[in-house]
């Protein structure tokens, strides 16, 4: 059927016959690719849509519930909260047979706006075991707030005293009151 044609009219055929080609091709192959590629893409898109933990509700009710027990372990009662630090901080301290200081932290003139709850900070006095075994046990004390901050400080070779051979512990707590929250 091509043999009797001439190289002219056979170029003109070769257009037409790529595109058939090509079509023939979309159908078989690249159709049913593009269409494999595309429901990947929505797959994918709806998957993220599914996975994305803002937009789940028991997500969301489980961060609420596990932020309101940290919240709570920080509440503390106003009036009573340096009282009631310094009893049961040197109860524990005694206990494990740790010196302890309490230092009385002075009300402002003006209420601080700029800061939430309020700080207490101790210092405890003994060999290392005992200071973190006091540690543990002030962690998990309730009703005398969190820790946030913590520094152990080294015997010092050059001090004089009965604290000269003993180890230094700065603690202070954050409690978040009624009127915090």
């Amino acid at each position: 059927m091509f043999k009797n044609l001439s190289y002219t009219q056979k170029n003109k055929l070769l257009l037409p016959l790529a595109g058939v080609g090509l079509l023939i091709c979309w159908f078989f192959a690249f159709g049913k690719t593009y269409q494999a590629v595309k429901l990947n893409y929505e797959l994918a898109i709806e998957q993220q849509v599914v996975t994305d933990l803002s937009f789940n509700p028991e997500h969301t009710q489980r961060k609420l519930s596990a932020l309101t027990v940290i919240l709570k372990a920080y509440h503390v009662k106003e009036g009573d909260w340096s009282n009631d630090l310094w009893m049961k901080s040197s109860a524990l301290a005694m206990k494990q047979q740790v010196g302890i200081d309490y230092t009385i932290t002075k009300p402002l003139a003006e209420k601080d706006t700029t800061s939430l709850g309020i700080n207490q900070t101790l210092y405890c006095y003994g060999n290392y075991v005992q200071l973190v075994k006091l540690l543990d046990t002030l962690e998990r004390t309730n009703g005398i707030g969190r820790i946030s901050g913590l520094q152990i400080k080294a015997p010092k070779d050059d001090a004089n005293g009965e604290r000269a051979a003993q180890c230094t512990m700065k603690l202070e707590f954050k409690g978040l009151t009624e009127s915090d929250k």
